[in-house]
């Protein structure tokens, strides 16, 4: 399942910090976090979608805390 969501995120670097530590967590099959649109894209298996992006946004937000996503 892939789903985009709209994100805060300050500036690009930070986006590609927050972007390389999501695509980390296990069971991501890829992520994008986009600073210009503040959108981030989340892959993963349909079946553990819920924990894999609770586990992504845990991940952004450890990476730079000012990291916001609407669920």
């Amino acid at each position: 399942m892939k789903k985009k969501f709209k994100c805060e995120i300050d500036c690009a670097n930070c986006a590609a910090k927050v972007e390389a530590a999501i695509k980390k967590v296990d069971g991501v099959i890829d992520a994008k976090v986009n600073f210009l649109t503040q959108k981030f894209t989340l892959e993963a298996e349909d079946d553990a979608f819920e924990a894999v992006l609770a586990a992504a946004v845990k991940a952004g937000k450890k990476a730079e805390a000012d990291f916001e996503v609407e669920i």
